[in-house]
C-alpha cells in the first residue's frame, strides 16, 4: 500500500523545527539583550510600583473582553446567542489561550459556539473577521508614531507604513471575498465550508454591522492603551504615549510568532524591542512584565469560573429565549 500518511509526517515536522528554532531565537535574544542586568534595579523599578495605577490597568482589561464580545455580537446577525454568553465565552477563551499551547483557546471559542448551533467553518471565518478588526482599531492610533517631532525611530515609522498599508490591501480583499456567494453547484464538504464561509462574512459589508464592529475594536484599542498608560504611571516611567502605542503595535506583530502559553518570552521580547532607546533594561523589563501580567493575570480567575458556568448544552441560547 501507499504511504498516504508521510507528507503530513514531514509538514508536522517541519513545523515543530520552526516553531523550536523560533523559541531558541526569542530565549537567545532575552539572554543577550538581558546579559549583565542587575536585578537589584529591576527589582526597585518594580517595588515603585503604584497598586492605585494597576487597578486601574486590570479595570481597562476586563472592560476590554466585554468590548470584544460587542464585537461577535454586532457579527452575529444569524444566530440568537445571548449578550451575557458571549461575554463569558470571550473570557474563558482568553483563560485557555493563557495556561494552555497556542491556538487552543480558539479551539475553546469552536466548541461553545458549536453547542450554539454555529457551524465550525463560520466561527473560524468570523475569528479572521475579529483579528482583521482588531488590527485595524489601532490604526488611528499610529498616527502618533507618524507625527512629527514623536521621537520614535525610523524603523518604527516603517514598520508601521507597513503595517496600514497589509490592512489596507486586506480590507479590500475582505469587502470583495463579503459578496453574497451564489449556492454550489454540486455537493462536497469543501464548497460547502467556502460556502459557509463566505456566507458569514456577508453581514460585514452592512454599513452597520462594520461600523459596530470596527467601533468595538476600536474602543478595545484605546483600553488596551489606557492600560498601558496607567501601567507607564504605576511604574512612575515618563514615557511618550507614542513610545506606548509603538509597544501595542510591536505586541501586535508578534502575535503572528508561534509562541508558548500566553505569549511567555514574544510578548516581553516586543515590548523591549518597541523601549529600547527609551528605557534602560531594567526599566524596560519591568514595563514587559507588569503589562503582561496584567493581561494574562486578571483573565484565569475570571476566565475559569467562565468556564465553569458555560459548561452547556446545544442551544442554550435559543432555550432560554423561548
Amino acid at each position: 500500500m501507499t504511504p498516504t500518511e508521510s507528507p503530513p509526517k514531514s509538514i508536522s515536522t517541519r513545523d515543530r523545527v520552526i516553531r523550536t528554532l523560533l523559541f531558541v531565537a526569542v530565549g537567545t535574544g532575552l539572554v543577550i539583550t538581558l546579559r549583565g542586568m542587575d536585578l537589584s534595579h529591576l527589582w526597585a523599578a518594580l517595588k515603585v510600583a503604584d497598586w492605585r495605577w494597576l487597578a486601574v490597568a486590570v479595570l481597562a482589561n476586563v472592560a476590554s473582553q466585554v468590548t470584544r464580545a460587542v464585537g461577535w455580537n454586532a457579527m452575529f446577525t444569524e444566530f440568537r446567542i445571548r449578550f451575557p454568553l458571549l461575554v463569558r465565552i470571550e473570557f474563558a477563551v482568553q483563560a485557555a489561550a493563557a495556561v494552555s499551547p497556542e491556538g487552543v483557546g480558539e479551539f475553546v471559542r469552536i466548541g461553545y459556539l458549536s453547542r450554539e448551533g454555529v457551524a465550525r467553518s463560520v466561527t473560524v471565518t468570523l475569528m479572521m473577521v475579529r483579528k482583521f478588526f482588531s488590527s485595524l482599531g489601532l490604526v488611528p492610533f499610529l498616527v502618533l508614531i507618524c507625527w512629527p517631532g514623536s521621537n520614535v525611530p525610523g524603523w518604527a515609522v516603517a514598520v508601521t507604513w507597513m503595517y496600514a498599508a497589509l490592512l489596507t490591501v486586506l480590507s479590500v480583499l475582505v469587502v470583495r471575498v463579503a459578496r453574497t456567494p451564489s449556492a454550489p453547484a454540486r455537493e462536497g464538504r469543501l464548497r460547502k465550508i467556502v460556502f459557509d464561509a463566505r456566507t458569514a462574512l456577508g453581514p460585514v459589508r452592512r454599513p452597520r454591522v462594520f461600523a459596530e464592529v470596527g467601533a468595538a475594536a476600536l474602543v478595545t484599542r484605546a483600553l488596551d492603551l489606557l492600560a498601558a498608560v496607567t501601567i507607564a504611571k504605576a511604574l512612575d516611567l515618563r514615557l511618550p504615549t507614542a513610545v506606548l502605542v509603538l509597544v501595542l503595535l510591536s505586541i501586535e506583530v508578534s502575535n503572528v510568532l508561534p509562541t508558548l502559553p500566553g505569549q511567555l518570552g514574544t510578548f516581553e521580547a516586543a515590548v523591549l524591542g518597541a523601549t529600547a532607546g527609551t528605557l534602560g533594561q531594567a526599566e524596560g523589563l519591568a514595563l514587559a512584565l507588569v503589562l503582561h501580567a496584567q493581561q494574562v493575570l486578571p483573565q484565569i480567575p475570571v476566565g475559569t469560573i467562565a468556564m465553569g458556568n458555560t459548561s452547556i448544552s446545544r442551544n442554550r441560547s435559543k432555550r432560554d429565549a423561548s
